[in-house]
């Protein structure tokens, strides 16, 4: 019939227009071109093409796949995994601490991989606060850097993507005939000690709809989220429906890591072995402290595995801790917690009118968020004859009260930025301690703009820095009896904050990580 041998217009187009067409379709659709006919799998194979799709996922363009031998294989190796890198920062819920993670593409080696960011305090130096002599100031300048002595997590371009033992180990499993290896759990060459191992896991989104007030999901719903994971499980995430079967289930926000510690020996006598394995339980007790499992045994040899736990990391939308011009604050930032060390914390500016309600235990800081007066007894009432505020600061932050008068030089710099100061700044804990695990709020201030502000400070040390009332989150060990206590939050500039703990007399420094200078390799 005519018109049965007309060649498809695409076809007939000059070679750098289809070049054009095809640069709009994703990794997937690219590859099915390649299938359609020799023509299209020329230019589909282009590696011009399979180069910017690798570009998209990285910070920093590579104009080179090596040690891969082209762009095109650089990709299909990492695929489906190129979201670590491309979201970059990650944090966990183990309990307590968790962690803060940075992932990254290394040219140099061919392979995702994400270290910790770790802190060290530096010298601290006590020094006596100008405005009070019965405060402390606690100095504080970090060394923050990846911790590069092993990686959390590696997916190497030789890595044969061994399958864990759990999860589905053939291809006619149910759920895992299109893409089997989606529902299987990764080992990584992650430690240099042996019997330690880790295997990478995919997870997928739970929906919205299934998302109650008791369901426990990563993250906790006050940290901003483009998506959610449970971070519960009866049987530790072996079941499948905790795992992506199709490329459209695979979470693009969250991931898992399963780490324990292995033994393996030979059964020389069964006094010899009984020792033996007394020694080696007795050792990875200490490492995690989880009763040990008998993985294999037969014929002369024996596994015994133990020490297992299952982390839950997800990562942040970048709108919320890259600072603005209206958010000058918002960003992840590192904190002095004295005895505890370093913690990473995330700072938040909530759009008017998006806010959450604030914690139920801070019911009883009304008063003093609103007005600076806080009267409770000593058995946690309300009480009009104490409060954790000195009578200074209480006639200081009451207008009516105080005489206390704002510098020129300071009151000038506030009129030029008032748009600045509006609205909340909330901190969350992303590294946590024993007291205040990771997730949960360190310091609220619900109102930096004058209905908060307490005074603007003239004293040497922060001079010109605007004083907002806050409250700060404390507990025992074991988060036992968390409450919130009056403080103030001193803002000496976008990148450095003190908090004021008043109960405590002590003040303490918040400086922001830059992210962009860990990034470098």
């Amino acid at each position: 019939m005519e018109g049965e041998n007309t060649v498809p217009r695409l076809l007939s187009l000059p070679a750098e227009l289809v070049q054009s067409v095809l640069q709009f379709l994703d990794p997937t659709c690219l590859a099915d071109v390649a299938l359609t006919c020799r023509f299209l799998r020329n230019h589909a194979l282009s590696d011009s093409l399979w180069q910017q799709h690798v570009n998209r996922q990285i910070p920093h363009s590579l104009t080179s796949a090596a040690p891969l031998p082209s762009f095109r294989d650089l990709y299909i190796t990492h695929h489906p995994y190129w979201f670590l890198c491309r979201n970059r920062i990650w944090f966990s819920d183990g309990e307590p601490n968790g962690k803060l993670l940075l992932a990254r593409y290394d040219p140099r080696r061919g392979c995702i991989e994400a270290y910790a960011i770790v802190a060290e305090p530096g010298i601290r130096k006590f020094e006596h606060w100008e405005h009070d002599e019965d405060v402390s100031v606690h100095t504080f300048n970090p060394k923050v850097q990846l911790d590069l002595n092993s990686p959390v997590l590696k997916l190497d371009p030789g890595n044969p993507r061994r399958a864990h033992d759990y999860g589905p180990q053939h291809d006619d499993d149910p759920g895992s005939h299109a893409l089997p290896s989606l529902s299987r759990e990764i080992m990584m060459d992650c430690s240099a000690n042996p019997g330690l191992y880790t295997s990478f896991m995919l997870s997928r989104d739970l929906p919205e709809v299934a998302i109650g007030p008791g369901t426990r999901v990563w993250p906790p719903m006050h940290i901003p989220a483009l998506s959610r994971t449970r971070n519960a499980s009866t049987r530790a995430f072996q079941a499948l429906s905790h795992r992506p079967s199709t490329l459209d289930e695979v979470s693009q926000n969250t991931f898992r890591l399963r780490k324990w510690v292995e033994f393996s020996g030979r059964r020389h006598s069964s006094s010899i072995m009984a020792l033996g394995a007394a020694s080696r339980i007795d050792t990875a007790l200490r490492f995690g402290g989880f009763a040990p499992t008998i993985m294999n045994a037969g014929g002369h040899a024996m596994t015994v595995r133990m020490g297992e736990e299952v982390s839950t990391y997800a990562t942040l939308p970048p709108s919320c801790y890259i600072p603005t011009k209206d958010k000058p604050w918002q960003g992840i930032w590192c904190g002095d917690y004295s005895g505890h060390g370093c913690e990473f914390l995330l700072l938040l500016q909530p759009n008017k009118g998006e806010e959450r309600p604030l914690p139920d235990g801070m019911d009883h800081m009304l008063e003093w968020l609103a007005t600076g007066r806080y009267r409770r007894d000593s058995n946690g009432s309300e009480s009009s004859d104490s409060s954790y505020a000195s009578a200074q600061e209480n006639q200081e932050s009451d207008p009516e009260a105080s005489s206390f008068q704002v510098p020129t030089s300071a009151s000038s710099a506030i009129t030029d930025e008032q748009d600045v100061y509006r609205g909340r700044i909330e901190a969350v804990k992303l590294t946590g301690d024993p007291n205040v695990p990771r997730g949960e709020y360190t310091f609220i201030a619900p109102d930096i703009s004058d209905g908060g502000l307490v005074r603007i400070a003239d004293e040497a040390a922060f001079r010109g820095a605007r004083v907002v009332r806050s409250a700060g989150h404390i507990a025992g060990v074991g988060f036992a009896h968390d409450e919130y206590m009056p403080s103030q939050l001193i803002l000496i500039s976008p990148d450095c904050l003190a908090q004021h703990w008043i109960e405590f007399g002590h003040i303490s420094y918040y400086r922001r990580v830059d992210l962009d200078s860990l990034g470098q390799i």
